[in-house]
């Protein structure tokens, strides 16, 4: 029995009659269609990813770099691929529509049989109920805890403990990352570093809460995860994301005595020899300048000259469409019982933002320089790729990291904002 480590929330769990492989997710050759990278730079190809050869593969969520169709496609289509339970099972449709035969949904508090031996367990995210899961697997005698990015809840976690009582390992990111701070243009360089590292503790602190309750035996803190394509490669010293020696070191300050696996890219745990395979590096931003500068020079999709970019001499007013897509939105907002009347802006690179209000229907165009509300934010969303979201081709849950920039005054995360930004489509 092994763990393998490859790269954010992929890894390979090998046991006597078991092979699952988590979250695959490969970008070789710097070949990405979703505007992610792998962070550090994963030397895999197509044949060493066909050499893996689970016997089961096990998808989290459908953000980019956890379901990534470019590398799932490598795989045979009769492999079995486990999903969890949603209300709305966009998942399994997503994975069915590539032609895999065999997706196991996993239904809540219910163990799946993979085999006589190993079993599994999926179920959704109590905070991003419709967007994540976190998984139990069971191969070889022993419980592996995966939440990968689900954010904490007690609840949760300690009806997780009370379930499977003795778990073995642990595998926890170390730092989970987002828009905030780095993608804010209203805060400055300075203002970023401070906030990031504000971010970073809070992410420790988040680790910490999961195993301060389910107490595993072995702690595997997930290093690295993704960087972002463009410019905004240069900009992920400001994600707040740790490494895994910060982790450990965090955890020491707390008097927290665990121990700690640290692996790195194709490192593997044997859990017989209860020793690690393959030599441990440390990877951080700071230290990663060449790959960061290397990708910051890949051309984004709806950049001037990208696949998807639309001259400016060709764009259109998008007020109806707008205005048709805050009605959908609008109904959400009854069903959420928001009750609102905050503003937001779409800057879609054309000379004027579009002003929409959370208390009605309108559609307003206005220069941003002549912006009068004391409180709002400005979403900063590339012109095609707007249409494309209106539309429903993208998910807003993807795309606000990858390509979109954000402004805000006052400096305040508006939590119901930014959900109801997904339900901003026709």
């Amino acid at each position: 029995m092994k763990i393998t480590y490859f790269v954010n929330t992929m890894f390979l769990i090998e046991g006597k009659n078991s092979k699952i492989l988590t979250d695959p997710w490969i970008t070789y050759n710097n070949n990405s269609r979703s505007g992610l990278y792998n962070f550090p730079k994963l030397n895999l190809n197509k044949s060493n990813l066909e050499k893996i050869n689970p016997d089961f593969i096990y998808i989290s969520h459908t953000h980019a770099d956890h379901f990534d169709p470019d590398t799932l496609n490598v795989f045979k289509k009769n492999t079995p691929i486990i999903v969890s339970w949603y209300k709305q099972n966009f998942t399994e449709k997503a994975i069915k529509k590539l032609g895999f035969k065999d997706v196991r949904v996993s239904f809540k508090n219910k163990l799946m049989n993979l085999n006589k031996s190993d079993k599994c367990w999926v179920e959704p995210s109590s905070i991003y109920s419709s967007v994540d899961s976190l998984a139990m697997f069971q191969v070889d005698g022993f419980n592996i805890f995966n939440p990968n990015d689900c954010g904490f809840n007690e609840k949760q976690t300690i009806k997780i403990k009370k379930k499977f009582k003795k778990i073995d390992a642990a595998l926890i990111p170390s730092g989970m990352q987002g828009p905030y701070p780095a993608f804010y243009e209203n805060l400055s360089n300075s203002e970023k570093k401070i906030e990031s590292k504000k971010r970073k503790i809070g992410n420790f602190e988040m680790a910490l809460k999961y195993l301060e309750i389910i107490k595993p035996e072995l702690f595997f803190p997930l290093t690295g995860g993704a960087i972002y394509g463009g410019k905004k490669a240069l900009l992920m010293k400001y994600t707040g994301v740790g490494t895994a020696l910060e982790m450990a070191d965090f955890l020491k300050k707390k008097n927290f005595d665990i121990k700690t696996v640290m692996l790195s890219q194709k490192c593997s745990y044997n859990f017989l020899s209860k020793k690690v395979e393959g030599k441990f590096v440390n990877h951080s931003h700071e230290n990663s300048n060449k790959y960061l500068k290397e990708i910051s020079k890949l051309k984004s999709p709806f950049e001037k000259g990208g696949l998807f970019w639309v001259d400016e001499s060709e764009r259109i007013d998008l007020s109806i469409l707008l205005n048709n897509a805050r009605a959908k939105q609008k109904h959400w907002q009854e069903r959420y019982k928001i009750k609102s009347k905050d503003v937001f802006f779409i800057d879609s690179g054309q000379k004027l933002l579009y002003r929409l209000c959370l208390g009605d229907n309108s559609v307003m165009k206005i220069l941003e320089k002549d912006i009068k509300d004391k409180s709002f934010e400005i979403f900063r969303i590339p012109y095609s790729l707007l249409i494309g979201f209106l539309t429903r081709h993208y998910n807003y849950s993807n795309l606000k990291t990858q390509f979109v920039s954000f402004y805000r005054k006052p400096n305040f995360f508006n939590a119901n904002l930014h959900l109801l930004m997904s339900h901003l489509h026709i």
